[in-house]
């Protein structure tokens, strides 16, 4: 796996961080660079205030501004904002982890795709927690 340059996330998912209220010292993610896509907010909570940016525009677009900095490698995170960039298909590996929750009902992870995508070369990690980690490459089909 490359070096994550940056982090793309959804609003929804910058709201539930921003809700934790994380001290300093428990931000989980260092320096790395986060971008949240929204276009319904211009500025960020206060309390992720100089820790993400805010970006309202079309995902290409995004993309070539970062690789204009020098930006190679994304996490992208949030399950509206993974569909968007796998339609675009612009997601080469995917990690996706289970806990060992059985929820009964919940928001879907993926939405409406616009082809099939097909995951390949997988690799599982147990976790002594019971995650399961697994990796996977993808071949839009």
């Amino acid at each position: 796996m490359a070096t994550v340059d940056c982090m793309i996330m959804g609003r929804k998912c910058m709201e539930m961080i921003s809700s934790m209220n994380l001290p300093p010292e428990q931000w989980p993610y260092g320096d790395i660079h986060i971008v949240v896509l929204s276009n319904t907010l211009k500025t960020p909570p206060e309390n992720l205030q100089g820790k993400v940016e805010m970006y309202s525009g079309e995902i290409i677009d995004l993309i070539a501004e970062l690789e204009s900095k020098g930006l190679k490698h994304a996490y992208i995170d949030g399950g509206s904002t993974i569909t968007s960039f796998l339609n675009l298909k612009l997601i080469d590996e995917m990690t996706i982890t289970r806990a060992p929750v059985l929820l009964g009902g919940g928001i879907l992870l993926f939405g409406n795709l616009d082809n099939p995508i097909k995951l390949v070369n997988s690799k599982a990690t147990a976790f002594a927690n019971d995650f399961v980690q697994i990796k996977y490459g993808i071949n839009y089909l």
